[in-house]
């Protein structure tokens, strides 16, 4: 499998794992605080707050893994732009764009 084709599936499940991921540990939150006599309403509460923490992390990991990340070329230039998923047309346009990023001759080059 070639790493185009496996990044491409990895962004098709991304969501769907980052709830799994998000369910699966705010339940077991879930399930430890009940054990315990918390609340009802506090044990939701923090079921929750993990659920969203654990979805929102896993979400913008497999993002940063399966997007491409476009720089400029500049030395000492440390301009950088990460997308998910683009096509060629989308591709040659962002590496464009970083290559004449607006503070490129602005910030980085005296």
């Amino acid at each position: 499998m070639d790493l185009f084709t496996s990044k491409a599936k990895l962004r098709r499940f991304s969501s769907p794992l980052a709830v799994v991921a998000g369910t699966l540990t705010g339940g077991g939150y879930a399930r430890q605080l009940i054990t315990c006599g918390v609340p009802a309403l506090l044990t939701i509460g923090c079921a929750l707050a993990v659920f969203a923490v654990v979805h929102t992390a896993v979400g913008t990991l497999l993002e940063w893994l399966c997007g491409e990340k476009y720089r400029c070329k500049a030395p000492g230039c440390g301009f950088h732009v990460r997308l998910p998923g683009t096509d060629a047309g989308e591709s040659r346009r962002w590496q464009e764009i970083a290559a004449a990023h607006p503070t490129h001759d602005h910030a980085h080059h005296p």
